[in-house]
C-alpha cells in the first residue's frame, strides 16, 4: 500500500490522497517566525520501495497588529532631573524633524502646565515616539487658555560652545591623547626630533605644528605609573640607556616594561601645570637650560625649586579630536558630550540622567571644521556629521535614564511608488547649478608649514579625479575653500561636492506611514523614473498624512547635465 509521511518543523504528518486531483493533500501548522523551512518527504510504494525528497517552504512573517489611535500625547520631562512634569493630549501641532535647517516645531496646548524653556518633550503618535525635542519658548497671549510651545529637535540640548583641545588641571591624569606644552613658552611642545620613527631618536621642544610627532598617548599602567607613547612612532618616552642621573638625555624607544619608561605627574598647587618625574628616581623632565629655542633637548635632572625651575614645568593639552582619526568619529562625539554635559567639573549643570551608547566606530581622516579661536559649536558639528558621514542620533528611555545612541547607520531602503501608494502633493525641484571643481588651499603638510593647493574634479559618473585633462569631466561651477592641513584637503573637496545633490529635492505627503529621517528610499515618479534618495526632513501634523522632504538625489543629475550639454 502506498504511504507518505511528511516531517515539517519537528512534527510528522500523514497526507491524504485526493483521487480527483491525483495529489496528496495536507494542512501544515505554520511556525510563528517567518523564513524558509524544509519539509522532509518519505514515500513507500506497493513494492515497499522508499523514496525521499526535501521541499523548501517559505513562511511569511505574520504582520504585527497596529493599534491605531487618533490621540497624540506629549510627555514633558524636567531638563535638570528628567522627572515627568506632565502628560498632555495634543490636538493641534506641527512637528518638524529637520536637523539640516533646525526648523521650529509648533505645538498648541489647551492646558497650563509647569513646563519651562529647556525642558525635554517626547511626542507619541500611534503608541510610537515620533518626536524628541527641547522647549525653546512657551507663549501665552492675554491669559488665554491656549499655550503655544516652540520646540527644536532634541539634539539642540548640545547647542553649546566647546573648547576643542582644553588644558587639563586634574590631579589624576585621564588616559588619552595630549600635547605636553612648555609652560615658559606654551607655543613650544615636547616633540620627537624630525618626526623620527627610530629607537633612540631625540626628544626636544619645538614649535607647535599639529604633527603626530608632538602628540603623546598617556595611559596609566597596572603599577600606578604612566606610560607616555608617541602617536607618530608608537615608541615610548624613555631615559637614555635606562640610567638615572642628572642631565641624562631623554629619547624615544620601543615599548617595554623597564623603569626608564615609567613616569609620574605632580600637579602644582592651584595651577593647571605639572612636573613629570621618573618612576624610581628623584629626577624630573627638564628642558635643557630652560632654553626656549626650537630643537632644545629634553633631559632629566634633579628637582629645582628656584625661579629657574620653570624649565621643569609643563602644561597638558588634551587633544580630543585625534579620536576622530584614530578610533572613531562617534567616539569623539560621545567623549565630548560626556566631558561637557554629563561628567563636567560643574556638577550643577551635569545631565546625570543622560547615558550614551556608541554603536559603531568609524575612523575618518577629517577634523572638526567649524572651529574659531579653538572654540566650536557642538550641535553644528553633530549636524555636519549627519549630513557628511551618516552619523545618526536616536533616543529612548530605559528605567530613569535617557539613552542616546550614536552610530554610523545605514537603514534598509524603502520603496516608494507614487502611482501605487497613497501619495499627495508630490513636488520635484531640480537645479543644474552644481560645483564640479573644488580647489582647497592649505598651509601645513604633516604638521610642517607648507602652503599649497589641492584640486578635485567631478566626473560624469559622479566619481572624482585630480586629472584636469580627464575627458569625462562634468560641467559646473568652481569653488575655492580652505583647510589648515593638506591631509584634510580631499575630504573638504568631497564635502563641497556632496552638497551638489541638495539641488534636487522631492517633497511628498504619504498617508499614515512614518519613516525615520535618514532612511534611504527609492522613489518611482509618475513618469516611471526611479530616484535613489533619503528622507532629510519630516513634518507631522494632526492629519493622517506625513510630509516628507527628500534631499541628496544620488543619481540622474549628471545625466541631465550631460543632456543639457548636448542640447
Amino acid at each position: 500500500m502506498n504511504e507518505m509521511t511528511i516531517t515539517f518543523n519537528g512534527q510528522s504528518y500523514i497526507p491524504i490522497y485526493n483521487e480527483q486531483t491525483g495529489y496528496y493533500e495536507i494542512e501544515l501548522q505554520a511556525p510563528q517566525i517567518g523564513g524558509i523551512y524544509e519539509a522532509d518527504i518519505s514515500f513507500t510504494d506497493f513494492f515497499e520501495e522508499i523514496y525521499t525528497d526535501t521541499l523548501p517552504i517559505q513562511i511569511w512573517a505574520k504582520e504585527p497588529i497596529k493599534l491605531d489611535t487618533n490621540k497624540v500625547f506629549m510627555w514633558i520631562f524636567d531638563y535638570f532631573t528628567f522627572g515627568v512634569k506632565d502628560i498632555v493630549e495634543l490636538s493641534d501641532y506641527e512637528l518638524n524633524i529637520d536637523e539640516e535647517t533646525n526648523a521650529n516645531t509648533l505645538i498648541n496646548v489647551l492646558k497650563k502646565t509647569t513646563a519651562k524653556a529647556r525642558d525635554i518633550i517626547a511626542i507619541k503618535k500611534n503608541n510610537e515616539v515620533v518626536y524628541w525635542g527641547t522647549l525653546d519658548e512657551i507663549q501665552n497671549e492675554n491669559g488665554k487658555k491656549l499655550y503655544q510651545y516652540i520646540s527644536k529637535y532634541i539634539t539642540n540640548i548640545f547647542n553649546q560652545e566647546i573648547v576643542l583641545n582644553p588644558d587639563v588641571s586634574d590631579d589624576e591624569i585621564e588616559d588619552g591623547y595630549y600635547r605636553i606644552k612648555f609652560r615658559k613658552d606654551t607655543s613650544k611642545v615636547v616633540n620627537v626630533a624630525e618626526s623620527s620613527l627610530n629607537d633612540g631618536a631625540n626628544v626636544e621642544i619645538y614649535e607647535k605644528n599639529s604633527s603626530y610627532s608632538e602628540i603623546w598617548k598617556i595611559t596609566k599602567n597596572s603599577g600606578g605609573y604612566y606610560n607616555i607613547v608617541n602617536l607618530n612612532s608608537n615608541k615610548a618616552l624613555d631615559v637614555d640607556s635606562g640610567i638615572f642621573e642628572t642631565n641624562r638625555n631623554v629619547q624615544q624607544w620601543s615599548i617595554n616594561t623597564s623603569d626608564a619608561q615609567k613616569w609620574n605627574f605632580t600637579k602644582l598647587q592651584g595651577k593647571n601645570a605639572y612636573r613629570i618625574k621618573t618612576a624610581t628616581a628623584n629626577y624630573y623632565l627638564t628642558v635643557d637650560s630652560g632654553n626656549i629655542e626650537n630643537g632644545t633637548n629634553i633631559k632629566i635632572s634633579v628637582l629645582n625649586i628656584l625661579a629657574c625651575s620653570a624649565q621643569q614645568i609643563f602644561i597638558l593639552e588634551k587633544v580630543n579630536d585625534i579620536l576622530i582619526k584614530e578610533i572613531g568619529i562617534e567616539d569623539y562625539i560621545a567623549k565630548t558630550i560626556e566631558e561637557n554635559f554629563i561628567s563636567s567639573n560643574d556638577e550643577f549643570i551635569n545631565k546625570e540622567y543622560l547615558q550614551l551608547e556608541v554603536k559603531t566606530h568609524t575612523p575618518l581622516q577629517t577634523s572638526v571644521t567649524n572651529v574659531e579661536n579653538g572654540i566650536y559649536n557642538l550641535h553644528t558639528w553633530m549636524t555636519n556629521c549627519t549630513q557628511n558621514y551618516n552619523i545618526v542620533y536616536d533616543f529612548y528611555i530605559d528605567e530613569d535614564k535617557l539613552i542616546m545612541t550614536i552610530e554610523n547607520k545605514t537603514y534598509n531602503k524603502e520603496i516608494i511608488d507614487t502611482k501605487a501608494q497613497a501619495i499627495s502633493n508630490y513636488t520635484e525641484v531640480f537645479e543644474t547649478d552644481v560645483v564640479s571643481k573644488v580647489t582647497v588651499l592649505y598651509n601645513k603638510v604633516n604638521g610642517q608649514t607648507q602652503s599649497g593647493f589641492f584640486t578635485l574634479y567631478l566626473l560624469n559618473d559622479r566619481t572624482t579625479t585630480t586629472d584636469m585633462t580627464d575627458p569625462d569631466r562634468a560641467d559646473g561651477k568652481s569653488r575655492i575653500v580652505y583647510t589648515e592641513n593638506y591631509e584634510d584637503a580631499e575630504q573638504e573637496a568631497l564635502n563641497v561636492m556632496k552638497s551638489n545633490s541638495y539641488n534636487h529635492n522631492i517633497t511628498f505627503n504619504l498617508l499614515d506611514r512614518y519613516i525615520k529621517v535618514g532612511t534611504p528610499i527609492a522613489i518611482k515618479t509618475k513618469e516611471s523614473i526611479i530616484y535613489d534618495t533619503y528622507i532629510s526632513a519630516i513634518k507631522i501634523t494632526q492629519n493622517k498624512f506625513y510630509e516628507y522632504i527628500c534631499g541628496n538625489i544620488r543619481i540622474k543629475f549628471i545625466d541631465k547635465l550631460l543632456k543639457g550639454r548636448k542640447e
